[in-house]
């Protein structure tokens, strides 16, 4: 009896205590990482509804052609290939642009409108490319 009574073997109170106390913690940070990963992925989700309004603005329905305004004309843009390269330019270079409106929502909210402007560059009209 006094031998089992000496027994060292086991595990004390505060092993136990201290292994709980890591489990909770792993499995709180756990939990916030999942709630970070969820809203991440809502907020991803709203901006890839709001680009695909946008562009559906940018594109109409029916085919038709979006209507570019011009912003600049008369432009040129120099490009150089690197070290010991040629550089070239381009002459007569205009900057258009369009504004598109869509309904926005953000998680599930009241929608509302906002507008965006794409640009884009092109030669000017008339203007023979070589």
């Amino acid at each position: 009896m006094k031998h089992k009574l000496q027994n060292q073997r086991g595990e004390t109170i505060v092993e136990v205590v201290v292994s709980f106390m890591l489990l909770l913690m792993f499995t709180a940070m756990f939990v916030v990482s999942l709630r970070y990963a969820r809203a991440m992925s809502q907020k991803a989700e709203t901006l890839r509804e709001t680009a695909y309004a946008f562009c559906a603005g940018l594109y109409p329905q029916e085919k038709q052609a979006p209507a570019w305004q011009t912003e600049k004309t008369g432009q040129s843009f120099t490009f150089s290939a690197g070290a010991g390269a040629g550089a070239f330019t381009v002459d007569g270079v205009e900057l258009d642009q369009v504004e598109t409106q869509a309904e926005v929502s953000e998680n599930g909210g009241t929608p509302t409108t906002e507008t965006h402007t794409f640009h884009r560059y092109a030669k000017e009209a008339g203007e023979a490319t070589s």
